[in-house]
């Protein structure tokens, strides 16, 4: 059998059915096919063990999409599209983590054509824990004819977890005021820590403070 034959004989014919074949198959993939832009949630995953992120992370990512109209309805009826970091790999510091559409978890058939944020600063630090004294705090005053004699917390230290970074600016740790205006009898409340607003918590559960009052002599 002679190949050559085969692809020359009458190759106008066959040039001219080639392209409107290919024309067709463009025509029948691209029917129906839109854009859509939405906002995408961004998550971290495989932190490295021992390690916690710090500071600011976009929560999320700017998208622009395209697909069938299937596909892309599908999204519209809550089919979740997400963008996902890996930091098995990250290291302490800063890490500067370079997206792409492959980092986008969406439908089949779904292309990204735009996202922004293209490139992210990731932050690691080392997970520390630090024992500290924890110091109450009180406002006001009790009832008259009554004064505080002591307060106390149980337990008296307690043990801090965080950021390395953060852990080492603490070197007592002080609970929220506690009002004791008009108190006429000796009480344990719970105790609500004042983390300064920082990342940071402690693993110690039902800490308490008790206040002791004592009646003054007339």
């Amino acid at each position: 059998m002679d190949i050559r034959r085969i692809f020359l004989e009458n190759w106008p014919i066959k040039l001219a059915s080639l392209v409107l074949a290919v024309t067709l198959w463009f025509y029948v993939t691209s029917k129906g096919k839109t854009e859509v832009s939405l906002t995408a949630p961004l998550e971290l995953r495989n932190i490295p063990q021992g390690m916690v992120v710090v500071g600011d992370v976009p929560g999320s990512l700017e998208l622009r999409l395209q697909g069938q109209e299937r596909a892309l309805r599908d999204i519209a009826a809550g089919k979740k599209v997400v963008g996902t970091v890996d930091l098995g790999r990250g290291k302490q510091g800063e890490n500067i983590i370079h997206l792409s559409p492959d980092d986008i978890r969406k439908p089949s058939g779904v292309l990204v054509t735009h996202l922004s944020p293209f490139e992210i600063t990731v932050k690691l630090d080392r997970l520390d824990r630090k024992s500290l004294r924890l110091k109450p705090v009180l406002t006001g005053s009790p009832a008259p004819g009554y004064r505080v004699r002591s307060v106390s917390t149980t337990p008296p230290r307690v043990t801090l977890e965080g950021p390395a970074g953060v852990i080492g600016s603490f070197a007592v740790l002080r609970t929220l005021p506690v009002d004791v205006s008009g108190m006429r009898k000796s009480s344990t409340v719970e105790a609500r820590i004042d983390f300064q607003g920082k990342p940071v918590k402690v693993l110690e559960q039902d800490i308490g403070i008790t206040i002791t009052l004592q009646k003054e002599r007339p």
